[in-house]
């Protein structure tokens, strides 16, 4: 084939195409501005009631309040009971400021709906808007007894309910002792801390998990109600001594006055178990930095002006620079700090006392915690293995006169 030949038939080719192109174009906008007039007849002979609600809300939108209407008559008398068109007709009522066909409609729903969980929430904002609050108080009371509402659903009545009534005692009269328990779980999850603490005492214990009394625990330690967490954590925490788990036999709680456990990168850590059915807390540091270490503790709640004796057993491995992990006592809220030596570069299973005094002036507790301090020489990284176990706090005897 000659060349001129080939070039004319590429060229052909490219001029078909750019023109079924252009052609395409136009009939997309020639379809564009003739569909308005189709799609206008299409909605004219449109049935379907939830097409209808939704042409009503593009009129309303644009300002065509009776347009909007008719297209909701028209879904009404396709299905007279469906509620979706009821609602928007009731707002569209009151917008159009005739508020008491807009009331007439939403006792009508109030009847129709008996039982009925799908749009109950739309139905009590409309009653909120219509200052119906006795529909309102019922609707939000019964929607949080609902099993299968949805978690989405549960978040806007809880929110709204704490809105309308702040006060523990008036939204507890308002919702119902019957809803004690999703308003207690709100409040702890939002820490409103008196909310929850009103709520605790009427609520069935037995419906919350471990999970939800220890976030409750925690909540009033937070808040300095130290004795009263400490009570609560006895009843469902027991144990045999002032420390608790100090022997990392038991699941760590990381919570309530139970290890606490930051975890980093800069170490790692694991319950091992030592034989002869001893376990430990293992903590391996990196090499990598020169870390501050305080992320393993345990808050107690101990009487101040008491004197107390912490013993245990720390072993070591391989621990290096000048400064490594020793345990230290600590006040939360005064200035009490006694602290063990620190462990050596290598040692076997060596046991450890330390007394102290808790000042008068501690209310807050008692930290116990692993602790080392970062290095000022030039071989600063710390690396190496730390076990620690067989920690117990007891109430030291009254030192003797001579």
């Amino acid at each position: 084939m000659r060349p001129y030949t080939l070039l004319r038939f590429f060229l052909f080719f490219g001029l078909l195409a750019l023109t079924l192109y252009q052609l395409r174009v136009a009939i997309v906008a020639q379809t564009a501005y003739s569909n308005i007039a189709a799609n206008k007849a299409i909605k004219e002979y449109q049935s379907e009631p939830r097409l209808l609600v939704e042409y009503s809300k593009e009129d309303i939108l644009q300002g065509d309040l009776e347009n909007a209407r008719r297209w909701l008559q028209k879904a009404l008398r396709a299905n007279p009971v469906y509620i979706p068109a009821w609602l928007t007709l009731a707002e569209l009522e009151n917008d159009s400021g005739n508020s008491t066909r807009s009331l007439e409609i939403l006792e009508y729903l109030d009847r129709l709906m008996q039982g009925v969980l799908r749009w109950r929430w739309e139905k009590a904002m409309l009653a909120y808007l219509l200052g119906r609050e006795d529909i309102l108080k019922a609707d939000l009371s019964w929607l949080l007894q609902q099993e299968n509402l949805s978690g989405q659903t549960r978040k806007k009545v809880l929110n709204f309910a704490f809105t309308l009534w702040p006060e523990p005692t008036e939204l507890v009269r308002e919702m119902g002792k019957e809803n004690s328990v999703p308003l207690f779980l709100h409040a702890l999850r939002a820490k409103e801390f008196d909310t929850a603490d009103f709520l605790w005492e009427g609520v069935d214990h037995t419906q919350l998990d471990a999970n939800e009394i220890l976030r409750y625990i925690n909540l009033l330690r937070d808040n300095q109600k130290i004795d009263k967490a400490a009570l609560l954590w006895r009843e469902y925490y027991p144990y045999d001594n002032l420390l608790y788990n100090g022997n990392f036999s038991l699941t760590l709680v990381k919570g309530g006055f139970g290890w606490r456990i930051w975890q980093n990168e800069e170490f790692e850590f694991e319950v091992q178990n030592q034989g002869e059915k001893k376990t430990a807390l293992h903590i391996r540091f990196n090499g990598e930095t020169n870390i501050h270490f305080r992320h393993v503790w345990q808050l107690i709640p101990l009487s101040a002006g008491q004197p107390f004796i912490l013993t245990g057993e720390l072993r070591s491995k391989g621990m290096t620079t000048d400064q490594r992990p020793f345990i230290e006592i600590a006040g939360r809220d005064c200035t009490l700090q006694s602290a063990t030596e620190m462990v050596e570069s290598d040692q076997e299973w060596t046991s450890f006392s330390l007394n102290f005094t808790v000042p008068e002036e501690c209310q807050e507790g008692v930290l116990v915690r692993l602790r080392r301090r970062p290095s000022k020489k030039i071989d600063s990284l710390i690396s190496g293995d730390l076990w620690v176990t067989n920690l117990s706090l007891e109430n030291a005897p009254p030192p003797t006169l001579q």
